[in-house]
């Protein structure tokens, strides 16, 4: 059986959806099935035939395409089925493709669009290759139900496939990586709450520091770590936090590695998440794979991903949010329970069970195309 996939998101800077198809793909091949994986790349990707950082495997072939060619790589190649794990599905084989459409925030939510000319022509490109595609593949039950009533997609034409935790995120507990995450961020003895995601509206910075606002005096002379991009067309860190009257209790580290991301969330006092939609909130599960206990939104998926594991609030009441922080912070207990409980709800989303998951669609797909 011959897959191709849409690899390019794993090359250079990796957002939500570069990670979940660099951690998808090296499961599925550490599986050592008979499948054999072609991964399409932007030309200028590899180096002398190879792809930096990923060991040599024989059962994948990195392949350099322009966007133009792709719809005939697929008969070219002899794919026996395409997958498309970024919302758009370029080619197909024998068995027709794929496509993982991981949330729908732009098209409940055109108003943040990026795009000059606005959201409606992305949205209804990623509506017919959700309608042309064999099967969509999301991540979360909220993900398939969003899908299904926006794109008119029959239940069973969508297939949910939960994300996994990487083994990047483990609980480091050392002196001499608090005293480097104190010194290169200036961090007091009180310590800090930490919150990630960058100044994009979605995640709602600027309520989560509303509530800091509202409950500074409360919350022992801790700092606030604001992790991701600090400037988004629609939202700023620092303005915000200027606006507020926050700027000495803010600290901006703009995107970190997974190494120094690992390092915050164990050594935070409390991991804050108020997103305001999130197909998934990987977030979520590495801070708990950390032992850092969390709050977040009781909105979209998270509730779903979180359980009983994270205290939930609504992400617009910052009231509520306020509240919450102080009552964690001042609780021993509640943080030990939250500990225990995230430890636990982590260990249930693995990449090996979702790759297992989804080599098992593409060879349900190939035979039944046959």
């Amino acid at each position: 059986m011959r897959i191709g996939i849409d690899a390019a998101s794993i090359v250079g800077h990796k957002g939500g959806v570069g990670w979940h198809t660099h951690y998808l793909l090296r499961a599925l091949l550490d599986l050592n099935e008979q499948i054999e994986y072609l991964g399409y790349l932007r030309p200028g990707s590899l180096k002398e035939g190879r792809l930096e950082g990923w060991p040599v495997n024989d059962r994948i072939r990195w392949v350099e395409a322009p966007r133009w060619l792709m719809p005939w790589r697929g008969a070219w190649d002899g794919l026996d089925l395409y997958h498309g794990p970024n919302f758009k599905m370029h080619a197909t084989g024998r068995s027709g493709g794929i496509v993982t459409i991981h949330d729908l925030w732009l098209a409940r939510h055109p108003e943040y669009s990026p795009k000059l000319l606005g959201q409606a022509g992305s949205s209804r490109r990623a509506r017919a290759t959700a309608n042309r595609a064999r099967k969509v593949v999301t991540v979360s039950e909220f993900s398939a139900r969003e899908i299904e009533a926006l794109y008119e997609i029959p239940h069973e034409q969508v297939v949910v496939i939960y994300n996994g935790v990487a083994e990047d995120f483990f609980p480091v507990h050392d002196d001499q990586v608090m005293a480097g995450l104190r010194e290169r961020w200036a961090i007091p003895a009180a310590g800090f709450i930490l919150f990630v995601g960058g100044a994009d509206p979605r995640k709602n910075h600027d309520v989560f520091l509303q509530a800091v606002a509202n409950v500074r005096p409360q919350l022992g002379g801790r700092v606030i770590i604001l992790a991701g991009d600090a400037e988004h067309p629609q939202g700023n860190y620092r303005t915000t936090a200027h606006a507020l009257g926050l700027e000495q209790d803010v600290r901006c580290t703009g995107r970190l590695d997974r190494e120094e991301l690992r390092r915050l969330y164990s050594c935070a006092d409390l991991f804050v998440f108020p997103s305001r939609y999130e197909g998934f909130g990987m977030p979520v599960l590495e801070a708990m794979a950390c032992g850092t206990p969390t709050i977040t939104s009781s909105t979209s998926s998270l509730p779903e991903v979180a359980g009983d594991a994270a205290w939930l609030v609504d992400p617009d009441d910052v009231e509520t949010l306020g509240t919450a922080m102080v009552t964690v912070l001042s609780d021993p207990e509640l943080r030990q329970q939250l500990r225990q409980r995230g430890f636990e709800r982590a260990r249930l989303f693995t990449w090996e069970r979702a790759a297992l998951r989804t080599s098992a669609l593409y060879r349900e797909l190939c035979v039944a195309g046959c």
